[in-house]
């Protein structure tokens, strides 16, 4: 048996949007936009990789709201 919820909320009221566009826009100014090693840029790429990762796991799992009709 299958609920689904017909009220939906726009893209940009999405946690886990923000959570990917946060994300993006970090690992962008990590590689190209501020001069550091290549070690720490790799570290930094993989750190944020995995923060966002594990956000939009937590946000997704915990934090949503269905309503059952």
């Amino acid at each position: 048996m299958s609920q689904t919820s017909t009220d939906t909320k726009p893209a940009w009221a999405s946690k886990i949007n923000w959570t990917q566009i946060v994300s993006v826009i970090a690992m962008g100014l990590a590689m190209f936009g501020v001069d550091l090693e290549p070690d720490l840029q790799e570290r930094l790429a993989v750190a944020i990789t995995s923060l966002a990762g594990a956000a939009t796991i937590i946000w997704r799992t915990w934090f949503t709201t269905t309503s059952l009709k």
